[in-house]
C-alpha cells in the first residue's frame, strides 16, 4: 500500500467533522491543518501510531522547500533563465507574497498537528508491562515540532509562536502576529532545548514498513535536533558551553546503538575507506607501467534510506512515487532530465527541462583541492589530472555525483543537440534531511567552537582514534578541558574512542572495533599524508631552529591557549570547505553560511561566497551588497511573519 493512501485511510478513520474557518492568515484552523478534532481518540497504542504517521505525512508539503530554500539561495547552483519565475525570484532574493516557495502555512500545519498530539495524548497511560504508551511517540512529535519551528525561523528570521493547538478561529486570533511577540532563532532554541532534553535517550516507536518506506527512516533523532538547536544558539550567542552541549548531542547520536525495529539495530557511524571516491593504480600487462586511473566509489556513498536501515541518509521526508499522487518530489526534475539505467548508460527524458545546474564556484572549490595517494614505496604523491578531464581535478566527489552531456534531438524535422544532466544526490523519490556525515561535520563545528580545534581537525583529516586523541588533542588541553574530552568519550554506551582505529593504525580483531578515516579522504585521497591539508598551526621549530607560527618553546598547553582563536578561525574555514565538498546539492549550504556569518558577526561569510556563484572572477557586487544586510537573508509574508 502506498504511504499516502495508508495515511489518508487512518486519518479518515480518526478525524470527525473538520473545523472550517474563514481566516485568511497563515494560522487558519481548517480541517486541512488539523487532522484530528476529538482529543479522546488518543488513548491506545494504535492511536499514537496513526497520529504519528499523519504528522509525518504533513511534512510532505514542505519536502521540496526543505531542499530548495537551503540550496538555491547558496553558492553551489545556478538557476537557468528557462526556470519558472518563482524559482528565479528565490535565487535572486526577490521573493514576494505569492511565490510558491513562500508559504508559512504548511509549516504551521505540521506544528499545529504536533501541538494537538502533545496536548491530547494521555501521558499517564501505561501498557500491561508498565511502559508509558505515548512516551516514544511524544519524543518523536516534539522532535518534529522543534525541527519544523527551526526551519521556519531560519527562513523567516522572526516567527509567530504558539505551543497549543488551534482548533477555532478564536484560537487563531489569540496568537499575536505582532513583530514584538515573534521569536527569533535564539528564542526558538531557548524554548525547544529544555522541551527536548528529557527525551534524549527515549527509544523509538516500533513502527514497521509502509509500502517501500521503513518508518524509522522518517524519524528525527532527538539528539540530532537537540544538537542543531545548541549549535544555532551558540552561533548567535558565542556560548562555548552551548557548543560543547551540541558536541555531546552529536557524539551521543553517532555512538547510539538503539533498536530501530524489525530486528535491526543502529551501528556507530563510521567514516570508512569503503565509502570513498578514489584514484587507483594498476599495472599494464603489456608495458608493466603503473598508471593512475579513476574509480567509482565503493559502497553507497550518497545512498538514500530505504527499507534497509544502514544507508547513509538516516532521516527522510517520504514523498509520493508519481506526480499524479500529490506530494511528488519535484526537486529531482529541477536538476535532472536523465537517469542512469546501466553501467555507462544514460536514459534522457526529452519532456523534462532541468532548471538548476552546479555553479562555477563549487567547481572551483572542488578543483582547488589536492589529491594524494600512497605509493608502493610508502611515500605519498599527488595526482596530476589531464587537461581534458578538468572536472576530476582536485576532489573527486563532485565528478562522482554530477554527469552532463548532449544528445541528438529532432524538433519540427530539424536535428539539433540538446543538453542532459544527472545529479545522483537529487535523483531519488524522497527528500533527505539528515545524513551520517552531517553529524560528523556538525560535531567538528561544535568541537571547534567549544575550544577543541585539534579534535575538529582530526574528524576532517585523520579520523578519531584513541591514539590520535591522546597524542594530538589531549597533549594540548588543560586539565579542565581534558575532562570534557574524557566525558565525551564516555557517552557512547560501550562504544568510544578506543573502538576507532585510524587507517594506518593496527586493526584490532575485535568485533566492536572500526577502521575510521578523515572526512576529507572521502574524495581527496590520503588526507592525513597530504602536506596541503596539514594542521594550520605548527608548534615546532623549522630546520634552522627558528620558531614556526610564533612558537617560543613554551608548553604545548600554553602555546595552544595563546593561539586558540587563530586555530579556530583556520579550522572553521576548513570545516566550511569540507561541508561544500561533502554536502553540495543537499539543501544545507545557505544555512551553513548563515551560521558561520552569525558566529563571526561578519555578514561577508555569507555574502561573499553567494556573490561568487559565477566564479571568483565574476563576483556579483550588487548581490554582495544586498546580502551584507542580514534582513535580506529572510523571507516575509503579508507582514505576518518575518523581520
Amino acid at each position: 500500500m502506498k504511504l499516502k493512501s495508508y495515511i489518508l485511510s487512518i486519518a479518515a478513520a480518526a478525524a470527525g467533522a473538520g473545523f472550517l474557518g474563514s481566516c485568511e492568515d497563515m494560522l487558519e484552523p481548517t480541517s486541512q491543518y488539523v487532522i484530528y478534532d476529538d482529543g479522546s481518540h488518543l488513548t491506545t497504542p494504535a492511536d499514537t501510531a496513526n497520529s504519528l504517521i499523519g504528522i509525518i505525512y504533513k511534512l510532505q508539503a514542505i519536502g521540496d522547500r526543505t531542499h530548495l530554500l537551503g540550496e538555491v539561495r547558496g553558492d553551489f547552483v545556478n538557476v537557468l533563465q528557462s526556470a519558472d519565475a518563482d524559482l528565479q525570484d528565490l535565487y535572486n532574493f526577490n521573493v514576494g507574497d505569492d511565490n510558491i516557495y513562500n508559504n508559512p502555512r504548511d509549516y504551521y500545519a505540521v506544528i499545529n498537528n504536533c501541538n494537538y498530539f502533545i496536548a491530547n495524548a494521555d501521558t499517564n497511560a501505561y501498557d500491561n508491562r508498565g511502559n508509558r504508551i505515548f512516551e516514544k511517540e511524544i519524543a518523536q512529535v516534539k522532535a518534529i515540532r522543534a525541527w519544523t519551528y527551526l526551519q521556519l525561523v531560519l527562513n523567516y528570521g522572526r516567527v509567530p509562536f504558539y505551543d497549543r493547538p488551534l482548533l477555532t478561529e478564536q484560537d487563531a486570533g489569540n496568537v499575536s502576529l505582532a513583530d514584538a511577540d515573534r521569536k527569533d532563532i535564539e528564542g526558538i532554541c531557548n524554548y525547544f532545548i529544555p522541551d527536548l532534553l528529557p527525551y534524549s535517550l527515549t527509544e523509538w516507536p516500533q513502527l514497521h514498513t509502509v509500502g517501500s518506506i521503513f518508518m524509522p527512516n522518517c524519524y528525527f533523532p532527538v539528539d540530532m535536533v537537540l544538537g542543531d538547536l545548541y549549535l544555532w544558539r551558540a552561533s548567535v550567542t558565542g556560548s562555548r558551553s552551548d557548543y560543547r552541549e551540541a558536541a555531546r548531542c552529536y557524539f551521543r547520536w553517532i555512538m547510539d546503538t538503539r533498536n530501530v525495529g524489525d530486528g535491526r539495530y543502529k551501528s556507530p557511524y563510521i567514516v570508512s575507506w569503503s565509502t570513498t571516491v578514489e584514484w587507483y593504480r594498476y599495472t599494464s600487462s603489456l608495458t608493466g607501467t603503473s598508471y593512475i586511473s579513476s574509480d567509482s566509489y565503493s559502497g553507497n556513498l550518497f545512498g538514500m534510506a530505504s527499507s534497509l536501515y544502514g544507508n547513509e541518509t538516516f532521516t527522510i521526508i517520504p514523498m509520493d512515487s508519481a506526480a499524479s499522487q500529490g506530494y511528488y518530489n519535484k526537486v529531482r526534475d529541477l536538476y535532472n532530465n536523465a537517469e542512469v539505467v546501466g553501467i555507462g548508460t544514460i536514459s534522457v527524458n526529452p519532456e523534462v527541462r532541468y532548471s538548476i545546474t552546479p555553479s562555477a564556484h563549487i567547481q572551483e572549490i572542488s578543483a582547488a583541492q589536492s589529491y594524494y595517494y600512497l605509493g608502493d614505496d610508502g611515500n605519498h604523491y599527488p595526482v596530476v589530472v589531464d587537461e581534458d578531464d578538468a572536472l576530476r581535478e582536485g576532489d573527486l566527489r563532485l565528478s562522482t555525483v554530477w554527469s552532463s552531456g548532449t544528445y541528438n534531438t529532432t524538433t519540427g524535422g530539424m536535428a539539433s543537440n540538446a543538453s542532459w544532466q544527472y545529479i545522483e544526490k537529487v535523483a531519488n523519490r524522497n527528500i533527505p534531511v539528515y545524513r551520517k556525515t552531517d553529524c560528523w561535520l556538525r560535531l567538528a563545528e561544535a568541537l571547534n567552537g567549544g575550544g577543541y580545534p585539534r579534535l575538529a581537525y582530526a574528524i576532517l583529516a585523520t579520523g578519531i582514534s584513541e591514539d590520535i586523541v591522546n597524542d594530538s588533542v589531549l597533549a594540548y588541553c588543560s586539565e579542565s578541558d581534558a575532562a570534557f574530552i574524557r566525558e565525551l568519550d564516555g557517552l557512547g554506551e560501550g562504544y568510544n574512542f578506543r573502538n576507532f582505529i585510524a587507517r594506518n593504525g593496527v586493526m584490532d580483531t575485535g568485533a566492536d572495533t572500526y577502521n575510521n578515516i578523515g572526512l576529507h579522504s572521502r574524495g581527496s585521497g590520503y588526507a592525513e599524508l597530504n602536506p596541503d591539508y596539514a594542521y594550520p598551526m605548527v608548534d615546532s621549530l623549522d630546520a634552522e631552529g627558528q620558531p614556526v607560527n610564533g612558537y617560543q618553546g613554551q608548553s604545548r598547553v600554553a602555546w595552544a591557549q595563546e593561539n586558540l582563536a587563530a586555530e579556530q578561525l583556520s579550522v572553521d574555514s576548513m570545516i566550511l570547505n569540507e561541508m561544500a565538498l561533502e554536502t553540495c546539492f543537499e539543501g544545507k549550504r545557505f544555512y551553513d553560511l548563515m551560521r558561520f556569518a552569525k558566529r563571526y558577526h561578519k555578514n561577508e561569510w555569507l555574502a561573499d561566497p553567494v556573490s561568487k556563484r559565477n566564479g571568483e572572477e565574476n563576483q556579483d557586487m550588487a548581490l554582495y551588497n544586498l546580502l551584507m544586510t542580514e534582513s535580506n537573508w529572510y523571507m516575509n509574508w503579508k507582514n505576518q511573519i518575518g523581520m
